[in-house]
């Protein structure tokens, strides 16, 4: 059983050691909701969190575009196993055998074979249109097989919004307010960043900067997602979040209505997909069992199983969860950029409510967390280390010739400039930082999008000695570049 005064004290303790501004946590069991929040929504203004602050969801939004696809199965619109072409006539994939397979299915539980693509449209949000949205698709390259490995795609959910759009006749929003939050009774919510600017409500959302002057959290700008909003817009508070999920304890029905049928309530959390990728240490021996859903991961935690997932959007953190043999849901929201703190109250949550002996998941995290951050940091090339390589191995290209704009069809354009000590590129509102190794070669940071990463990237040289293309690992999990041809 959850004691309301130990989740309060961890929910403290999370904020100060994990230094997140705020926290609010919904929970229900035995039919009932409890709210615990912790921190500050605004730090300048020392204005406490309270049950009533909206906080950015994140991909906690997929779960409702997955739900309305569910909704328009039920209503005879689609069926999980069309294919895409069949709403989108003009869709297609850089693999066309995928373009033309393509289910509904396959976008929800993100087995298309393309990996993130991220950069291929975080820092242009505010430029794409449906239209260019979709013919993006055509020229991003995949890293696996169709169907072959569940890898998490943004832009699938995305195009999964198109078909809402087109199935339905309305826009993806209209649908899932009308059809959704509604009936739900939910309240009112916020579907993008302009809308939440309106609620008096709203948490600030914040980054921590460890190599500023003075460390600490920083606001950061509510981040608009446009275009790509059913996969990751919403935002609200962790009461109404984990009324959501309670809709799925239920099986679909609330309020007395059927909302979404059984049947497509139960396949959003059926395994689909395998995961393959490796349980993180501080979950060894507890996690296992580990599969994607439908807009759901859903995994053995301790014995149990468990439906859950996890939102990142610029300053928000979110988490939701839901235990069917339980008759249990929560939610953790947080207004930091922390990758573990929502994710820790989740485990605290789970051993209270599984009757499952403590694990100091706050501790355990931490020092996770901070070893990765060494690593990182040790495994970052030293600008000293590779001087000498520099010096014996240099540009067979003054910098200045490689300056300027080059384009991929996927990527669009990136321009390259001439900056002290290396280059910068510059890809929409994103600046890289690059170093030069040896010959043609460089390495480009960015802290805040691309923390801890590095990306190799050459400059492609004809034998005049022309500059013709720069390839750069803009894809950290491919191993083939991605080739921008100068203009």
């Amino acid at each position: 059983m959850i004691k309301r005064n130990e989740i309060q004290e961890k929910a403290e303790e999370l904020t100060a050691r994990y230094q997140i501004p705020s926290v609010s946590i919904t929970y229900y069991q035995n039919g009932s909701y409890e709210t615990i929040h912790a921190g500050y929504k605004d730090v300048e203004g020392q204005i406490p969190a309270d049950a009533d602050t909206l906080y950015s969801i994140g991909s906690c939004t997929k779960s409702f575009t997955a739900a309305a696809i569910a909704v328009l199965c039920d209503k005879g619109l689609l069926h999980l196993d069309d294919p895409v072409v069949k709403i989108i006539p003009e869709f297609d994939m850089y693999d066309s055998y995928a373009g033309s397979h393509l289910t509904i299915r396959d976008m929800l539980c993100h087995r298309c074979g393309l990996p993130r693509h991220e950069l291929a449209w975080y820092p242009r949000l505010s430029q794409y249109s449906e239209k260019q949205m979709i013919d993006m698709l055509r020229y991003l390259k995949p890293n696996e097989p169709f169907r072959y490995k569940m890898q998490y795609q943004n832009m699938m959910y995305t195009l999964a919004g198109f078909v809402i759009s087109r199935a339905s006749g309305t826009t993806w929003e209209s649908f899932v307010r009308e059809n959704l939050i509604e009936p739900l009774d939910m309240g009112p919510i916020s579907f993008d960043a302009p809308q939440l600017e309106t609620f008096e409500g709203r948490a600030k959302g914040y980054r921590f900067f460890e190599d500023a002057p003075v460390p600490g959290n920083k606001q950061v700008p509510y981040c608009p997602l446009y275009t790509m909003c059913p996969a990751g817009s919403i935002s609200m508070t962790s009461t109404q979040l984990a009324k959501w999920d309670t809709l799925f304890l239920n099986k679909g029905k609330a309020n007395g209505k059927q909302i979404i049928s059984e049947e497509m309530c139960t396949q959003m959390f059926t395994p689909q997909m395998l995961i393959s990728d490796p349980i993180a240490e501080p979950l060894q021996g507890y996690l296992d069992m580990c599969s994607y859903g439908l807009g759901f991961f859903v995994e053995n935690y301790r014995g149990t199983k468990v439906v859950q997932h996890g939102g990142h959007i610029d300053g928000f953190i979110a988490d939701q969860c839901f235990v069917p043999d339980k008759d249990f849901a929560c939610s953790v929201l947080t207004n930091s950029e922390n990758p573990y703190g929502a994710r820790v109250m989740r485990y605290l949550l789970l051993d209270a409510i599984l009757e499952q002996e403590p694990v100091d998941w706050i501790g355990n995290f931490l020092r996770f967390q901070n070893d990765m951050k060494k690593k990182q940091q040790e495994a970052l090339t030293s600008r000293t280390a590779v001087k000498s390589q520099s010096e014996e191995y240099p540009c067979p290209a003054p910098l200045s010739s490689i300056c300027g704009t080059y384009s991929d069809n996927g990527y669009g354009d990136i321009t390259i400039r001439e900056e002290e000590n290396g280059l910068s590129l510059e890809l929409g509102t994103l600046t890289l930082h690059g170093f030069h190794c040896r010959s043609q070669h460089f390495l480009f940071t960015e802290e805040h999008v691309l923390p801890g990463l590095e990306l190799e990237a050459e400059a492609e040289i004809d034998r005049k000695g022309n500059v013709t293309a720069f390839l750069i690992a803009l894809e950290p999990t491919d191993k083939e570049k991605i080739r921008f041809l100068k203009k």
